[in-house]
């Protein structure tokens, strides 16, 4: 008995670990298409970091004259079932992110405003436990398994 508590310990510590270190995401900072509206030509490199909230996540080009960064902003779509697809219906949820280049001329000020769709792409990577699957292992698979393992081996009075 006191060989099975020792063993049922870190057994329990260790899938414990597993499971929290599988539920982390990685993903760029983002600020979002609201803040982005808010933006206007002429804003210092300050205010447009205070607008959004956010710092530049890279440097696209510096030059002489001009300087281009990029930042990172996250748009809202929607989510709704198929055959109740409407124009202006269903829930807002957080869509894909766009790249947004903000070019500073030699004062510091934003001369130029606009997304970049072709500059690179940002994904999530996602390393968690699917749930989903994890349930239909446990509510059709395992029982199937114990079924077959009760009839193959069980005893029959």
């Amino acid at each position: 008995m006191m060989q099975f508590i020792k063993f049922k310990k870190p057994v329990l510590i260790l899938l414990i670990n597993v499971l929290f270190s599988s539920c982390l995401i990685k993903a760029p900072r983002f600020s979002t298409v609201d803040k982005v509206y808010n933006l206007k030509l002429g804003m210092s490199k300050e205010e447009v970091e205070s607008t959004l909230d956010l710092k530049p996540y890279y440097l696209k080009e510096l030059v002489d004259t001009q300087t281009v960064f990029l930042y990172k902003y996250r748009v809202t779509d929607r989510a709704v079932l198929p055959f109740f697809l409407k124009e202006n219906n269903g829930k807002d949820v957080k869509g894909k992110y766009v790249n947004l280049m903000i070019t500073y001329n030699i004062d510091n000020k934003a001369a130029k405003i606009e997304s970049c769709t072709k500059c690179d792409e940002s994904s999530i990577e996602e390393k968690r436990l699917d749930f989903n699957k994890l349930a239909t292992f446990l509510t059709v698979t395992l029982p199937v398994v114990l079924l077959f393992l009760g009839i193959k081996y069980g005893t029959t009075p």
